[in-house]
């Protein structure tokens, strides 16, 4: 009797490939949250979690070399899910808990600690990421698959669309996001036993099915929420706490005090009298004349009550964040007044739809340290407010206060503003109280703000003679005018120099200015040593697809404002043209014009995207349309690069696969990297892609010369 053999087949590698690119966009999309709120996440943090992601799971590819020779065919979905079964709950565990034990809660985190931590944190779930997509190669090898290295990279693109749809657009307002991934992972798990069985693999399934279980418990015994509220929010009393599409939201009561957070920033919060009186009333008590007032952001529980106390006055409030606004009227009530409008919405969409037109426009926003915060700072944003004022009216704006730091970084930021404002408006007036107060009209503006308030009937806590004096505001103000004399750049949409000038700050706080051009180098350094000619194509590829994603991003979040769920969809547009283009590479004729059209389709789609950014703004339907026509023309040409290399260098699929993913990863590591945190606000929109068009374009040069190319054309 013949002895039984064991399967040596691995038929479910396209379930177990779709479930892994999903498994890892979504916990892509969900750890990219948790940076925003559990570091206090800027463009820096996101570009250098977004770095690790790439260089980790390329790391993983790599190492797998080693070892998947050993590993039984049918035995690779069971290892492959098995692995991001329970990787992805406790990495989303580790980035909650990292910074609540290393820093004090609320404190600006080191920038070492990130990094260092987000590599421990991360490297098992990149790795085994990496990794599996070497196993899968094989898989698919073993099972008959032509073109394996291309077919596992199409099918994981389109596990990617998934888990993008799934998180970004589809159920991200009804599942939280922590639970989302939860139960991704939990389904995977059970359809990897399925598989198991199927495979006589029964060892296997019984573990898969003992981890399913392990992780149910394990969610219903450990609350992180509540765990980490107790560490980041001692004392509070939660109020409520809620994902939403701009961000989490949380709201606390510590004693008669309740504070709004947004990704765990302090937002809103009542009792701030001082900063709510000096940011009402010294702009209006410039033009206290039945004023009326557009406040965009900010708490209007607060600043409303202290602008009704100009006679006549009418106010609108915009937010554009609607779950912010149900926080307002539920834990501080706004006050309800038929004086008093409140509006969902982009603020400037209304400044655009403005037609009676503002004696006073009061935009609050967090420091410019984001491109979300920035876009309220830019020389567009002025221009609108500048149309929606009447012809004496007064924008007004704020910075923390700089009385007590007068160093360069500082006074850059403030000349930049101070000189973006004055290329718009006739005057500007910086009076520097509690905060560093911008004023700015083509009118006359006056600095002694305690004697205006005084004539204007208004009483008031803190903004009045007893506490200010205006002669010595005064002599403060010209101080502080005298020493930001000085050229600077003028902040806009494409060239976000503010955003810049806060990173360059944090890297200078911690005497981290020079390790992004050194890690860079030796990412680059490593890549130049190993690599054959053929993979510079990749590489340029992968890095001018990353750059061309963050390009659309870019310019639909500044152009649009918060817009997560787009985002989302973008990405998942993005995942889909990869997908085709991989699928459509196998079976396009294999030759050097082809490849080089493909690559010069992505240089020529990054061109095209940075002269539409003005047209996103001015044209929205007909520059979305156009933005998205590209993304999807750039992202199906970089598909079909890969797909094209891999064919030509298909002898080893497994050495092969692992040596072009990880060139196809440390392209965009290093675009994601650079782009977001540092070339686009130090150069602007145009020169990035150029820059990137150029790249591209030189990489596939360098391909082309590789003797590959010649000996196939040749045959």
């Amino acid at each position: 009797m013949a002895k039984a053999t064991m399967p040596q087949r691995a038929d479910g590698w396209r379930v177990t490939t779709i479930l892994a690119g999903a498994i890892t966009a979504g916990t892509q999309i969900v750890l990219l949250r948790e940076v925003l709120c559990a570091f206090l996440g800027n463009e820096l943090v996101i570009g250098i979690m977004l770095f690790d992601w790439l260089a980790l799971t390329g790391i993983g590819v790599v190492l797998a070399r080693v070892w998947t020779a050993r590993l039984r065919p049918s035995l690779i979905p069971s290892v492959v899910l098995g692995s991001l079964l329970v990787l992805p709950p406790l990495t989303l565990v580790g980035f909650r808990l990292l910074p609540l034990l290393v820093a004090p809660p609320g404190s600006m985190l080191e920038i070492w600690i990130f990094l260092v931590g987000a590599v421990l944190v991360l490297s098992p779930v990149c790795l085994v990421s990496g990794a599996a997509f070497s196993l899968l190669v094989r898989a698919s090898a073993v099972g008959g698959g032509v073109n394996s290295v291309g077919s596992v990279y199409a099918w994981e693109a389109i596990g990617s669309l998934a888990g993008g749809a799934l998180f970004g657009v589809l159920l991200f307002d009804l599942v939280p996001s922590q639970d989302l991934l939860l139960l991704l992972c939990v389904g995977s798990g059970v359809a990897g036993a399925a598989m198991a069985f199927r495979a006589r693999e029964r060892r296997s399934a019984l573990l898969l099915l003992a981890g399913v279980l392990l992780l149910l418990i394990a969610r219903s015994v450990f609350d992180v929420n509540a765990l980490t509220f107790k560490l980041r929010y001692p004392g509070h009393t939660i109020l409520a706490h809620e994902e939403t599409p701009y961000g989490v939201l949380t709201a606390t009561r510590l004693g008669d005090q309740t504070t709004v957070f947004a990704n765990n920033i302090p937002l809103l919060a009542d009792g701030d009298v001082q900063n709510v009186e000096e940011t009402i009333h010294f702009a209006l008590a410039q033009r206290p004349r039945s004023p009326r007032v557009l406040i965009v952001g900010g708490n209007p529980s607060a600043l409303v009550p202290e602008a009704l106390k100009y006679a006549g006055s009418k106010v609108d409030c915009i937010e554009e964040n609607p779950w912010l606004r149900d926080f307002q009227q539920k834990f501080l009530q706004p006050p309800q007044n038929d004086r008093v409008q409140y509006f969902l919405g982009d603020f400037r969409q209304r400044l655009r739809s403005s037609t009676d037109g503002y004696d006073a426009i009061i935009l609050i926003s967090p420091e410019p340290s984001t491109l979300q915060s920035n876009r309220m700072y830019t020389r567009e944003s002025m221009r609108l407010a500048h149309q929606a004022l009447k012809s004496a009216g007064v924008l007004c704006l704020s910075l923390p206060s700089s009385e007590d730091y007068a160093g360069d970084d500082a006074k850059n930021v403030r000349a930049t503003l101070r000189n973006t404002i004055a290329e718009t408006f006739g005057n500007v007036l910086i009076l520097p109280a509690g905060h560093d107060i911008f004023l700015a009209s083509d009118s006359t503006l006056r600095a002694d703000v305690a004697a205006a308030i005084a004539g204007a009937g208004v009483v008031t806590t803190y903004a009045n003679a007893n506490y200010i004096q205006d002669d010595l505001l005064g002599d403060r103000a010209q101080r502080l005018s005298a020493s930001l004399q000085r050229a600077t750049p003028i902040n806009t949409d494409d060239h976000p120099v503010l955003m810049l000038a806060y990173i360059r700050y944090w890297l200078r706080f911690f005497s981290a200015e020079s390790w992004v051009p050194a890690l860079i180098f030796l990412a680059v350094l490593l890549f130049v040593v190993r690599a054959d000619r053929v993979s510079f194509g990749v590489v340029a590829a992968g890095c001018g697809g990353i750059i061309l994603e963050l390009m659309v991003l870019i310019i639909v979040q500044v152009g649009f404002g918060n817009v997560y769920k787009m985002s989302g969809a973008l990405i998942g547009l993005y995942m889909a043209g990869m997908s085709v283009g991989a699928f459509a590479g196998g079976g396009m004729k294999l030759t050097s014009r082809v490849y080089a059209a493909m690559q010069s389709g992505l240089a020529l789609t990054l061109l095209i995207t940075s002269s539409l950014q003005y047209g996103a703004s001015s044209r929205p339907l007909t520059g979305v349309a156009g933005l998205v026509v590209c993304l999807f023309v750039g992202s199906l040409a970089a598909g079909v690069v890969f797909a094209l290399t891999s064919r030509i260098m298909a002898r080893d699929p497994v050495k092969t696969g692992s040596r072009l993913y990880s060139a196809d990863l440390l392209g965009s590591a290093i675009g994601a990297l650079l782009v977001g945190p540092f070339l686009l606000p130090l150069l602007g929109v145009h020169v990035v892609a150029n820059a990137a068009a150029g790249v591209v374009v030189v990489g596939t040069i360098i391909s082309l010369t590789s003797p590959v190319w010649r000996v196939h054309e040749k045959a």
